[in-house]
C-alpha cells in the first residue's frame, strides 16, 4: 500500500483543471475591479480511502497470502537425508546369517555323520582283521600244541614201552627159573610145586602192578603235560588277543583323531567361508542401502527444488495479482477523487503528507462514496 501512499494525486487536479478548461469558453471573465479568487486546495488520506474500497479485503488477503508464501519459501527446511534403516539391515543380515548358519550346521552334521560311519566301518574292518588274525594265531598255536602233545605222547609211549619191556625183562628170568623149578618139583613134590606156583603168581602180580603204576605215572605225566600245553596255548591266545585289541584300539583312536582333525579343519574353513560371505553380504546390503539413500536424497532435493520453484512462481503470480489489484483500486480512488474535485470545483487535491490547515479534507467524502 506504500505505492498508494506515495502517489500524489496530481491526476485529480489535472482532471479538475481539464474540466475547467472544457468549461473555460463559457465562463465570462470577471470584472477587472473584482480581486482574483484564491485557489481551492483539498487533501485526502489515500490509505484510509483505499481501506474503504470494497476490494480492500481482497487486496489485504492477497498481501497476507504473499507473506505466508514468502515465509513458507524462506523457512522451507532443507531435505534431510533419510535415516539408514539399520534395524531392517540388521534384521535382513541376521535372517540370512541364520539361514546360512543352518545350512553350514546341516553340512557339518552330515560330515560328522559321515565321519562316524567311516570310523565305524574302519573299526569293523579292524575287528574282522583282528578276528582273522586271532583265528590264524589260534590255528597255528593249536597245530603247534597238538603236534607237541602228539610228539610227547609218542615219546612217552615209547618210554612206557621201554619201561614195560625192562620190567618184563626184570621179571622174566626169575619167573622162568621158578617155572623150571616148578616143573621139576612137580615130579617130586606137589606141595613144593604149589609153593613155586604161588611165587610165580606173586612175581607176575608184582610185575603187572609195576607196569600198571608205570602206565598210570606215564598217563598222569602226559595229562599234566597236555594241561600245561593247553594253559600255555590259552595264555598265548589271551596275550595275542590283548595285543591285537590294544593295537586295534590305537589304530581306531588314531583314525578317529585323523577324522576329527579333518572335520575341524573343514569346520574352520566353513566358518571362514561363513564370515567372508556374511561380510560380503553386509557390504552389499550397506551399498544397496546407500544407493537407495542417494536416490531418495536426490529425489528429496528435486522435490525441494520443485517446491521452491512452485512457491516462487506462486509468489510472482500473487505479486502480479497484487499489482493489478492495487492499480485497479488506485485507479478507482483517483476517479472518485477527481469526480469530487470537479464537483466541488477544487483546484488541487493533495495527500495528507503535505500539511495545509486551510485545505479541505476529502477523505470522509471519498470513503463514504467508495462504501456505496
Amino acid at each position: 500500500m506504500r505505492r498508494l501512499l506515495a502517489v500524489v494525486l496530481g491526476i485529480a487536479a489535472l482532471g479538475a483543471a481539464g474540466c475547467r478548461r472544457e468549461a473555460a469558453p463559457a465562463v465570462t471573465p470577471p470584472p477587472a475591479s473584482e480581486p482574483p479568487r484564491a485557489a481551492r486546495v483539498a487533501v485526502v488520506d489515500l490509505e484510509q480511502a483505499a481501506r474503504a474500497h470494497p476490494r480492500w479485503r481482497e487486496l489485504n488477503a492477497l498481501i497476507e497470502r504473499i507473506g505466508r508464501t514468502e515465509v513458507e519459501l524462506t523457512v522451507a527446511p532443507a531435505p534431510a537425508p533419510p535415516p539408514v534403516a539399520e534395524p531392517e539391515l540388521r534384521k535382513a543380515l541376521d535372517a540370512e546369517a541364520a539361514q546360512l548358519r543352518a545350512t553350514f550346521t546341516k553340512e557339518l552334521d552330515a560330515l560328522r555323520e559321515d565321519s562316524r560311519r567311516r570310523l565305524d566301518a574302519y573299526a569293523a574292518d579292524l575287528r574282522r582283521e583282528l578276528e582273522a588274525k586271532m583265528e590264524a594265531t589260534k590255528v597255528q598255536l593249536v597245530d603247534e600244541t597238538t603236534a607237541a602233545i602228539t610228539a610227547r605222547r609218542e615219546e612217552m609211549t615209547r618210554e612206557l614201552r621201554a619201561a614195560e619191556v625192562a620190567i618184563m625183562e626184570e621179571y622174566r628170568y626169575p619167573i622162568l627159573n621158578l617155572r623150571v623149578r616148578g616143573e621139576v618139583a612137580a615130579l617130586s613134590s606137589e606141595a613144593e610145586a604149589r609153593t613155586i606156583s604161588r611165587q610165580i603168581a606173586a612175581l607176575q602180580t608184582e610185575r603187572d602192578e609195576r607196569i600198571r603204576e608205570k602206565q598210570e605215572e606215564t598217563q598222569k605225566a602226559f595229562m599234566e603235560y597236555r594241561t600245561t600245553k593247553e594253559a600255555e596255548v590259552n595264555e598265548r591266545l589271551r596275550t595275542a588277543q590283548a595285543e591285537l585289541e590294544a593295537q586295534a584300539q590305537q589304530q581306531v583312536k588314531a583314525k578317529e583323531a585323523e577324522l576329527q582333525a579333518a572335520l575341524a579343519a573343514l569346520a574352520a574353513r566353513r566358518e571362514d567361508e561363513f564370515t567372508t560371505r556374511m561380510e560380503a553380504r553386509r557390504k552389499a546390503l550397506i551399498a544397496g542401502a546407500e544407493a537407495q539413500l542417494r536416490t531418495q536424497q536426490g529425489q528429496l532435493l528435486r522435490d525441494a527444488q520443485a517446491r521452491a520453484e512452485r512457491l516462487q512462481a506462486e509468489i510472482r503470480t500473487l505479486q502480479e495479482q497484487r499489482v493489478r489489484l492495487e492499480d485497479s483500486i488506485l485507479a478507482e480512488v483517483k476517479i472518485e477523487v477527481a469526480t469530487i474535485a470537479q464537483q466541488q470545483q477544487l483546484d488541487v487535491v493533495l495527500t495528507r503528507h503535505i500539511a495545509n490547515v486551510t485545505a479541505i479534507d476529502l477523505t470522509a467524502v471519498v470513503v463514504e462514496k467508495l462504501k456505496r
